[in-house]
């Protein structure tokens, strides 16, 4: 997959389009998983999700939207370095995150813990369970979230039952 560097776009300049040969959806899909990537964390208090950045209809997928967020998770301090035993919460989205400051430990369901560390990143299929903590005891992690949900949904993130 090939990376991308992006700059903000200024609000008076309208948002372009690139082409590449391949078919307008999987352009979209390939721009959003690998310029930003997904997760909205809930079962994390500490975890400081931004209002989103970009929140649309998808222009060539009628009936889904896609919401663009920053979330910032702070230290663990005292807290774990595992997801053994956490909160873990889903999303009623196609979740993909990028890893853009930090380091953090992400499990999937009952699949193993996997670090991810700045400029890597995952996805999640709807209604997946996710846990994840910060990697580091003293340095902040940061993700770029992008989630592509039916129109309509409003609560992109559920807690899970203890």
């Amino acid at each position: 997959m090939t990376r991308t560097r992006l700059a903000a776009r200024p609000k008076d300049r309208p948002r372009t389009t690139r082409t590449g040969g391949s078919t307008a959806s999987v352009r979209v899909v390939r721009g959003l998983i690998g310029a930003f990537g997904a997760l909205f964390l809930a079962g994390q208090a500490a975890a400081q999700p931004a209002a989103p950045l970009i929140q649309e209809p998808v222009a060539i997928a009628p009936g889904f939207n896609a919401t663009l967020l920053v979330v910032d998770i702070p230290p663990a301090g005292d807290g774990p370095l595992t997801t053994a035993g956490q909160a873990g919460h889903r999303h009623p989205a196609s979740t993909y995150a990028y890893v853009s400051k930090g380091a953090v430990v992400s499990r999937l369901g009952d699949g193993p813990e996997r670090r991810f560390a700045t400029g890597e990143a995952w996805s999640e299929t709807p209604l997946q369970p996710h846990y994840i903590v910060n990697a580091s005891r003293t340095e902040p992690a940061q993700l770029v979230v992008v989630q592509i949900s039916k129109a309509g949904t409003t609560k992109l993130t559920e807690p899970l039952p203890k």
